[in-house]
This record gives C-alpha cells, sequence and structure tokens, in this order.
C-alpha cells in the first residue's frame, strides 16, 4: 500500500503560536524517517535546523525549539518551513519504499 504524506494538518492552527509546534512535530517527524539523508534536503533554511544525524534516538526538540525562537522567524517563515518539513518528509518516504 502506498501511504502519502500531506505537508498540511487538517488540525493545525495556522501560523502563529501553534506553528513553531507544527514545525518541531515535521521536523522529528522527517528525521526519524527512516528514509532521511540530511544532503538531500534542497532548502536552505529548514537545513539550518536539522541536526547531523537523524533517527529514533534524536531527541534535540527542546534544542530546535531554543534555536527557532532565537532565529525570531516570522509566520511566513514558519509556514514555509512546515511546508518544506512535509514535502522533505514525503521525498524521504519514496526514498525508502524505492
Amino acid at each position: 500500500m502506498l501511504r502519502r504524506y500531506s505537508s498540511t494538518n487538517l488540525n493545525a492552527s495556522g501560523p502563529g503560536p501553534g506553528g513553531t509546534d507544527d514545525l518541531i512535530v515535521g521536523i522529528r517527524r522527517l528525521v526519524r524517517h527512516r528514509g532521511y539523508e540530511r544532503d538531500k534536503i534542497v532548502s536552505a533554511l529548514l537545513k539550518q535546523f536539522l541536526p547531523k544525524i537523524g533517527g529514533a534516538a534524536w531527541a534535540g526538540e527542546a534544542a530546535l525549539r531554543r534555536d527557532l525562537v532565537a532565529a525570531c522567524l516570522d509566520e511566513k517563515a514558519i509556514a514555509y518551513l512546515v511546508a518544506c518539513a512535509g514535502g522533505e518528509l514525503q521525498m524521504a518516504h519514496e526514498r525508502s519504499v524505492g
């Protein structure tokens, strides 16, 4: 069965206070995916917030939240990163299945 991942979340609060939380969830899903390869990430902005290694052992959500707060990203940048993380998750999935 082929599963498609969406870069949108129907329950997401959109940009704003929940946007950072959505981004952290998206990045967590991406780096823990078995098809994650950091060197194949297209967005340079997204790559700034990704760990050098991924996998189930990654537990850097607190550090990621600090980095995102320190970056002072606006709503458009967060929305862009959420969409990029979703797209990269789809690409990671496609790499892992064939």
